[in-house]
Formats: C-alpha cells, structure tokens, sequence
C-alpha cells in the first residue's frame, strides 16, 4: 500500500498560524477553500492531525450538549457527537478523529484559540465587533442581547457578529479579530467595549474596569472553568479594562444607535 501523504491547510487567527494536516484529499479541499481568506505562509505555532472517518451511525449514542472540552496538566479533549480530539499545549499539537464536517474541528480549533490567547494576554469572546472611526468596537452580553441585531444594522465594517478574539498589540493597545466560520479577515485595534441591552431609548453610560470584568465572565471562552484558568482570566481582563474604555449600551432596534457609540467612544 503506498503512502498518502498528508494535505496541509495553513490558516491565521488572531496572529496564530495553525496547520491542518489530513490525508482525507476532499476533506482537505473543502477547509482549504473554507478558510482560504485566511490562509498564511507563516512557519505554524499550531499543529492539528485530522483523520476522517465516518462514525455517525445507528452505534453512537451521545447526549448532552454538543461537544464537552475539558483537560488538565496541558492537555485539552474536545468529546462531542462522532468526534474526539486532543491537544498538548506543551507541544502545540493536536488531533482530532471525525466525521467529514467542519463544524468538530472549529469546535477544537474555538477550544485551543481560546486557551492560547488567554495565555498570552488576550481573550476569547461571545461577541460582536464592528470597525469604526475610533477603532473596533467589541458588543458582548447574553444570548438575546443583540450581538446579530447591531451587526446587521450597521453592515459595514462587521468583523464578527459571534466569536470575537482580543489580544495585546503592543503599546498598551489590543487588536481584534475574527475566526475564519464566523467572520472576515480584518485586524482592528480595539477602540471600546459595549455590553448591549435592549431598551426603549439609546444611550450609553460608563461602565467601570469591575463591572466590565464581571460582566465579561459570562461571555469569555473557558476551556476547563478551574481556579487557574478564572484567574489568568481575571488578570486578563483587568488589564483590558484598564486600557479600554467599557460602557453599558442601552439600545433600540434602529441603525440611530451607531451615531451614538460613535459619538460616545471617539
């Protein structure tokens, strides 16, 4: 039998060069073109085996949510419907077996970004970003707050209405960015922090480097939600709010609520 070597998909994330390896040719094909505006020619920081096989049969029984990410001592598993992976983040690398999908594979990809940022002084968000005069302006709250709603009012300029990245840019700054499935490859500096709620008039009020923090903990990505993670978190986050300004968005279902942020934020 002769050997097949393994396609490379090279992509960039948030300034992070992962390579794909899978020596499934059409599955290969398939994420270069999915993630080709972000491909890189960089040398990886990032390694991820994929191996297709199809396992979504009558035999597995899953319950639960979608996929389960936990670990410990370095190392991240992804569980999930017809897929496992793993991560050693002392090696920088990974694999995954699965159905020939996307959606598992950025299910580890989201799990590893988000762990390597927040190791590196950034974070992972539930969030929407919108580039402005000032800079990208990073919209976060719960499910239902309006992170879809102010992306589609306001069109132009949308990196993310989702999944947000932040890390340090140097000179004290951040820059934000997107993931290839739910956003376009554009790097912003990061100008404010909005936390949405939905209201009967529009206005914005100063939100303090607490009340930020305390309210980014239920939109950051946490891998495994243990002491050390939660602290590395909270040291994060309170260097970012210290450097960024951060406001409560109260606001009406109407593009009138951009004139505002950009008013308030510049």
């Amino acid at each position: 039998m002769l050997f097949q070597p393994a396609v490379v998909v090279a992509l960039e994330i948030a300034g992070i060069v992962c390579h794909l390896q899978c020596e499934d040719d059409a599955f290969a094909t398939r994420l270069a073109a999915r993630y080709a505006d972000f491909s890189a020619t960089a040398e990886p920081a990032i390694t991820i085996d994929v191996t297709v096989t199809d396992t979504l049969g009558a035999e597995v029984v899953w319950s639960g949510p979608y996929a389960r990410v936990h670990g410990a001592s370095g190392m991240l598993s992804v569980d999930g419907m017809g897929f496992t992976a793993e991560f050693d983040e002392r090696t920088r690398r990974g694999s995954i077996t699965q159905p020939p999908d996307p959606e598992p594979l950025e299910t580890l990809l989201t799990a590893v970004y988000a762990s390597r940022l927040l190791a590196d002084g950034g974070c992972m968000l539930h969030a929407a970003a919108i580039v402005g005069r000032a800079g990208a302006y990073v919209f976060f709250g719960p499910s239902g707050s309006g992170k879809t709603t102010v992306s589609e009012l306001v069109g132009e300029g949308v990196l993310t209405d989702e999944i947000t990245a932040i890390r340090p840019g140097g000179a004290g700054g951040y820059l934000v960015s997107s993931v290839p499935w739910r956003g376009i490859p554009r790097t912003a500096p990061l100008a404010a922090l909005f936390r949405l709620k939905q209201a009967d008039t529009t206005a914005i009020t100063p939100l303090s480097s607490v009340d930020t923090v305390r309210h980014l903990l239920g939109s950051v990505f946490l891998c495994r939600r243990d002491a050390a993670e939660v602290g590395r978190f909270f040291e994060t986050a309170g260097a970012l709010t210290r450097a960024v300004p951060a406001y409560d968005l109260d606001f009406t279902p109407d593009r009138g609520f951009w004139s505002v942020v950009e008013g308030g934020a510049a």
